[in-house]
C-alpha cells in the first residue's frame, strides 16, 4: 500500500525529533566524568562540632530540627572511631541514631537508632562485623526480632553519609561509588557520589560557596551542597527518599 506524500513531513519531523532526543540523552551520557576509587581524605572535624538545621517537608511546610554531632571515642578494641549522633525532631516524633565509625575510611562498627512518638519506642541495634551485620530489633510492643544481613566489607551506614561526604577530595568532575547500609529497613545500595557544579547557596546560617553533589542510589537522588572552606560545613541537603531538606541554622566547628 502506497502512503499519501502527504504523511511524509509529519513521519520525517517526527523521526527528527527521535534524534534529537537521543543525541541529547548520549551527550548527557558522555558529559559524565568516570567513577574513580573511593577514598577518603582525613576527617575535616573537629571533636565536638555540630550542624543545626531547619526542617521543611516535601511541600516546604516547616516540619522540625535536625542535629549532627560528632565526638571522638573508641570502641571495645580501643581503636579510635568518631561518634556521628543524628538526632531529627519533626511533626511530633523524634529520631535518634548513634554510629560508631572507624577513623580510617569511616567504615561502621556499631549504631543504635531510636525511635519515639505517641506510639511508643522503637530500637534497632546495629553491630558491624566484616562480611555481615546483625541486627537487635525492638518493636513498640516490646517484640525483640533479630536479623543477620550479608554486607560487602566495604560497606558505609546511609545515615553516615551527610557527614562523610565532607572528606571525600571533591572537585568539578569528581565521581566515584561506594555501598550503603540502611539498618532500620535492611536496605543495601550501591550509590554514585558526583560533584554536578558548584553554588553560591543562602541558608539561614549565611550564604556559602558550595559544591553541589549528588548521591544516586537508582531509585532516588540525594543532593547536598557542601561548603568549598575547611572544615566543609553540609550547608543543605534534600533527601531523595523521604523529600525533606535541611538547611543549616547554626554551625559550631567546636565546642
Amino acid at each position: 500500500m502506497r502512503l499519501s506524500s502527504r504523511f511524509y513531513p509529519d513521519r520525517r519531523r517526527r523521526i527528527a525529533a527521535a534524534l534529537a532526543g537521543l543525541l541529547v540523552v548520549i551527550l548527557a551520557g558522555c558529559s559524565q566524568s568516570t567513577p574513580t576509587g573511593l577514598i577518603f581524605n582525613p576527617a575535616p572535624w573537629q571533636d565536638g562540632e555540630q550542624h543545626t538545621f531547619r526542617l521543611t517537608d516535601v511541600d516546604g511546610n516547616r516540619a522540625g530540627t535536625a542535629t549532627f554531632t560528632v565526638t571522638s571515642d573508641a570502641n571495645d578494641a580501643g581503636e579510635a572511631v568518631w561518634s556521628i549522633e543524628r538526632v531529627i525532631s519533626a511533626q511530633g516524633d523524634t529520631e535518634q541514631i548513634l554510629m560508631k565509625v572507624r577513623d580510617a575510611g569511616f567504615r561502621p562498627y556499631s549504631s543504635l537508632l531510636e525511635r519515639n512518638n505517641a506510639a511508643g519506642t522503637e530500637t534497632v541495634d546495629a553491630q558491624y562485623g566484616g562480611p555481615e551485620v546483625n541486627m537487635v530489633l525492638m518493636s513498640r510492643t516490646d517484640v525483640m526480632s533479630t536479623q543477620r544481613v550479608e554486607i560487602p566489607s566495604d560497606v558505609r551506614e546511609m545515615a553516615s553519609l551527610p557527614m562523610i561526604v565532607r572528606a571525600l577530595p571533591l572537585a568539578n568532575g569528581y565521581a566515584t561509588q561506594l555501598n550503603a547500609f540502611t539498618p532500620i529497613i535492611g536496605l543495601l545500595d550501591r550509590v554514585t557520589i558526583r560533584v554536578v557544579g558548584d553554588e553560591q547557596v543562602t541558608v539561614p546560617a549565611g550564604a556559602y560557596d558550595s559544591w553541589v553533589v549528588t548521591a544516586d542510589m537508582g531509585d532516588a537522588v540525594t543532593r547536598f551542597w557542601i561548603a568549598k572552606d575547611a572544615p566543609y560545613p553540609l550547608v543543605k541537603y534534600m533527601d531523595g527518599r523521604n523529600k525533606a531538606t535541611f538547611e543549616l541554622q547554626e554551625f559550631a566547628a567546636s565546642p
